[in-house]
């Protein structure tokens, strides 16, 4: 998978404490070029730019930003950038959205819609003529209950609420005549704490998923939706992490085109990865939960751009409690080469490790050396990378998960 070169954040701005480093993933030094667009009119509003070595980090001033926009960053050698937005224990983090990793296209996917709770989605038009959107909310039974339609000119913005949705527990559908980036947010406990997500394209939806952790750690809950044209036969196998012994499956069948699947997964009692095959293409998204602490992140796939043998995590962060996870999903013992930079690029620490067929290793910040900069992940198989980052001061009780993005062969 190539790297990106232009890279979308559909929301910026004053309402969140924001915070965006970008990484040149590159082999040589580059201009990094970043634009913040009004979000109603495409207008550009702010812009920065700096020449950046071989997986050197930029940090650009986006608190200047003094009104709502969406941003862009644009290079000629491949970069990864990654958005957090702060305000209290509301923390979101988005990778960069790009075609590249998955989350630009013209057919987006949602597996969780949620009624009762704040539910605000945006749709960024990064096509070059007018965009006609459609967005069709399913139930869980997947049965079509509203639909809307709406014209979203270049480098513009539509927002919708859970009002527009028409307050259901289901899945959303978007469909375009030109690229799109959708950004979902859901504010749970009564603003306490909310989850962001990117829609996943479904164009080349895959038929294999991976959760690299389930267990009694967490409150765990799965969706599973069947994208396909036909009846779906699908089974979830959690395995052990130390020899990749089944401890528990579940088969369903059949699951209907768009109709969810949440299997039981509170019985798996001890720590596992999960494996769900299907033969027709799915989808899926794991909610993890405690407390004021939550995690949503997509079924693992190499379409989806989480699986690969070169991974990066554009952020490591020095005095949280950051936590990563790799699961092997070869067929052969991966030998895997963490490199940790600080933000300058330089490497800091290199970490060995050896993992078996389908089992899963676990590193915390001790491990990577306590280092302000960036992770990759060079591996003999592929792998995914899960990451939590659970926040120590100022937004205590929040944390951020998300996988390693695919840079590269």
């Amino acid at each position: 998978m190539a790297g990106a070169t232009t890279l979308y954040f559909p929301e910026v701005g004053p309402e969140w404490q924001d915070w965006v480093q970008v990484t040149n993933v590159g082999t040589e030094s580059t201009r990094v070029t970043a634009i913040a667009r009004h979000a109603e009119n495409g207008h550009p509003t702010w812009s920065e730019e700096k020449t950046i070595h071989p997986f050197e980090c930029w940090t650009p001033n986006v608190e200047a930003i003094k009104e709502n926009a969406s941003m862009q960053f644009s290079a000629d050698q491949p970069i990864v950038a990654e958005r957090h937005m702060h305000k209290d224990t509301n923390v979101l983090d988005f990778v960069g959205a790009a075609p590249e990793y998955g989350t630009v296209g013209q057919r987006l996917f949602f597996p969780e819609l949620v009624s009762g709770a704040h539910d605000w989605f945006r749709v960024l038009n990064v096509g070059e003529a007018d965009a006609h959107v459609n967005i069709t909310v399913r139930n869980r039974n997947g049965d079509v209950l509203r639909q809307r339609h709406h014209v979203i000119k270049p480098l513009c913005c539509w927002d919708l609420n859970e009002e527009v949705m028409g307050n259901v527990n289901g899945t959303v559908e978007m469909q375009s005549s030109q690229p799109i980036v959708g950004e979902r947010h859901l504010h749970y406990q009564g603003g306490k704490t909310c989850v962001g997500q990117f829609g996943q394209m479904i164009a080349d939806a895959p038929r294999t998923l991976f959760f690299p952790e389930v267990g009694p750690a967490w409150e765990d809950w799965v969706v599973i939706v069947n994208v396909g044209r036909e009846p779906a036969e699908v089974t979830m196998i959690a395995r052990k992490d130390d020899n990749a012994q089944a401890t528990w499956t579940k088969k369903h069948s059949p699951l209907r085109p768009f109709e969810c699947w949440t299997p039981d997964i509170e019985d798996i009692k001890v720590k596992s990865s999960i494996e769900v095959r299907s033969n027709q293409p799915v989808v899926a998204e794991r909610h993890m939960q405690s407390g004021t602490a939550i995690i949503d992140l997509p079924g693992a796939s190499a379409e989806g751009g989480q699986v690969g043998i070169r991974l990066f995590f554009p952020e490591v962060a020095a005095g949280a409690w950051d936590w990563f996870r790799f699961l092997n999903v070869g067929e052969a013992d991966a030998l895997v080469n963490i490199i940790v930079r600080n933000k300058q690029g330089d490497i800091h620490r290199q970490v060995h490790r050896q993992i078996k067929p389908l089992c899963c290793v676990d590193m915390d910040e001790g491990a990577m050396g306590k280092v302000r900069g960036t992770v990759e992940v060079q591996s003999t198989q592929p792998i995914v990378g899960e990451r939590h980052l659970h926040y120590q001061t100022g937004h205590k009780g929040a944390v951020v998960g998300e996988y390693g993005v695919v840079i590269g062969e």
